[in-house]
């Protein structure tokens, strides 16, 4: 690497690999607790709802490791994990305030992976479009949930 691409590197900011292996923690650990927030609904047809979304948001997972993986690099942990709740109308609003996050950060990171490299940036756009389905079906149990709805 030669010096004008080391300066370079220092004022544009972290890496778009380096700010992806955090995507991909994030992604992980948000499958991790739907599929545990699964296990605790009370509902049967809930819980089935949110494990086919968290497996949907799996193989999402699994695209950003290979991504990752290619580079020799794999997904960091988020520092901060978020509260968990304390009934199933909180545990999937969190799920799903951390889901509309992770969507708008991947359709950032899309964009800026396109001018790098185009064949990532398509396949973080279609995570992000498959991830925005994902949303609406967590918005929509979420609101089934909500203990404030009416009957």
């Amino acid at each position: 690497m030669g010096l004008f691409e080391k300066l370079r590197a220092r004022i544009s900011g972290p890496r778009l690999i380096d700010e992806l292996e955090i995507l991909a923690g994030q992604s992980e650990a948000l499958v991790n607790r739907m599929r545990l927030h699964a296990e605790r609904a009370l509902y049967p047809a809930i819980a089935n709802e949110v494990r086919a979304i968290a497996e949907k948001e799996a193989a999402h997972e699994r695209i950003l490791r290979g991504i990752l993986a290619d580079s020799g690099r794999w997904p960091r942990p988020p520092e901060n994990l978020p509260h968990d709740g304390s009934n199933n109308w909180e545990r999937l609003s969190g799920d799903l305030q951390i889901l509309v996050q992770f969507t708008v950060e991947l359709q950032r990171q899309a964009m800026r992976w396109e001018s790098e490299h185009p064949a990532i940036g398509e396949t973080l756009n279609k995570i992000a479009s498959e991830a925005s389905d994902s949303e609406f079906a967590l918005r929509r149990l979420a609101a089934k949930l909500d203990p404030q709805a009416l009957d």
